[in-house]
């Protein structure tokens, strides 16, 4: 089916563009200010606000929940507040639960009702070339590293972990596994971290990401999650979120 989104408001970073979006099977076909002599069905949208899905972290998530609840909550946490896609983590402990992990992760994403991507989070001591090869076998291209101030990290063999990232990059994200760690040591274990990466040419984001809360085009680019989602351009899927204009100016 195609159709027209005709007239809206789309949210761009220097302010607000009125344009009309061609949808063709699922996919912006293309974008104009005004497609007044195109014949398709059209939605008049010229009172509402267009910007992209947001995409989320989540942390919480877990196999022990029973459909209905895995679905709730994902509604109640996420799709509610206009999370169109989600980034769901897996807690691995050690190399070898890795494979049966994931699995059951994907197992459990089947009932998802949004769209979603799946990373691990793994402890500092288990950072290592083996398994970093083992997530590119399960397509696994985020890792969250758990440190702490116990955690010598400059000790990591850092060359041979960044050759077994070779043609297969994958983003190191540091994550505070301590919450009694005072800030100012936090932030000098994540001044190590950001030194370490950009000696190593590793891809990084060297500041914590938070749960529940839309990551930014920068952060989703670090991902290589951006342009796939973060976006509305021709070519992109439709996902995005559409807001009355009236409330929104109600609201400030």
């Amino acid at each position: 089916m195609s159709y027209i989104i005709d007239r809206v408001n789309l949210l761009k970073s220097d302010g607000l563009e009125k344009t009309s979006l061609l949808i063709v099977k699922n996919k912006i076909e293309f974008m104009r200010h005004t497609m007044e002599n195109i014949r398709f069905m059209k939605m008049d949208m010229s009172s509402y606000l267009l910007t992209p899905g947001y995409v989320m972290l989540d942390f919480s998530l877990h196999t022990s929940l029973h459909f209905q609840e895995f679905k709730q909550s994902i509604i109640e946490k996420y799709l509610k507040k206009g999370c169109t896609s989600l980034l769901t983590v897996v807690n691995i402990d050690y190399e070898q639960q890795l494979s049966a992990k994931v699995k059951q992760k994907r197992h459990l994403m089947i009932n998802s009702p949004i769209d979603y991507y799946i990373s691990v989070k793994i402890p500092f001591k288990a950072l290592s070339p083996s398994i970093l090869r083992r997530c590119k076998q399960e397509n696994i291209s985020v890792v969250f590293v758990e440190i702490d101030n116990t955690d010598k990290l400059t000790s990591k063999s850092w060359g041979w972990i960044r050759d077994a990232m070779f043609s297969n990059p994958i983003t190191l994200i540091p994550f505070s596994r301590d919450e009694s760690t005072v800030i100012s040591k936090k932030q000098k274990l994540l001044q190590v971290w950001e030194k370490i990466m950009k000696e190593h040419r590793l891809s990084s984001i060297p500041t914590p990401l938070k749960e529940g809360v839309p990551l930014t085009k920068e952060v989703l680019m670090r991902l290589g999650i951006y342009p796939e989602k973060g976006d509305i351009r021709v070519g992109g899927q439709v996902n995005y979120n559409l807001y009355k204009l009236n409330e929104i100016r109600y609201t400030y």
